[in-house]
């Protein structure tokens, strides 16, 4: 057997990241379908979670008072992709876009991102934050079912957010001119 030195001197293993195009063509073809429950984040296929019943009951109670108030001045997309930049194309629970963006496509632009974690919330706080900053989305939302807080991240830039605050149950929340509080969400 021929001595091939340490790990160390051995080459890295470099990856390429799937583009969001090339994702949308294998959602198109077929071969990822939504029994797969995957999302593109970072040019990586992620695994979604799934949701147990106080997520289902935030993004209903969520839908069911953003949709009519917002009719009209923007489209509220329920657990739709959302084009993130090259190689991202996550599936928020909630995202507010502009009524003006075009529906032959996933948009490219939101006013306003939620996700709803329990399981995910490192995910939700780190990485789909700084992907929906680095996309321009002007306020992020992750609602925090174990703590109980809502985290509302502000001041979007390529690294991130500006500003991250954090608001408990009963503190009034604006979602696009919608005020909402997590115990009104909860409670129905």
């Amino acid at each position: 057997m021929a001595d091939r030195g340490s790990v160390e001197d051995m080459p890295e293993v470099r990856v390429r990241p799937l583009r969001r195009a090339e994702y949308d063509v294998l959602v198109e073809q077929g071969l990822l379908t939504e029994q797969d429950r995957i999302e593109l984040l970072d040019g990586e296929l992620v695994a979604m979670s799934p949701q147990n019943a106080p997520h289902a009951g935030i993004v209903e109670a969520l839908t069911e008072r953003l949709v009519p108030a917002l009719a009209g001045s923007a489209r509220v997309r329920v657990q739709l992709p959302f084009a993130a930049g090259e190689h991202s194309e996550p599936e928020p629970d909630i995202a507010i876009v502009p009524a003006d963006e075009p529906r032959d496509h996933h948009p490219e632009r939101a006013l306003q991102v939620i996700e709803v974690a329990d399981a995910t919330v490192r995910l939700d706080l780190v990485r789909k934050a700084r992907i929906y900053a680095a996309a321009g989305v002007p306020t992020y939302w992750v609602i925090d079912l174990g703590d109980q807080v809502v985290h509302v991240h502000t001041g979007p830039s390529e690294t991130g957010y500006a500003t991250v605050t954090q608001h408990g149950p009963d503190e009034p929340l604006d979602a696009c001119g919608v005020t909402l509080t997590l115990r009104g969400l909860i409670d129905g």
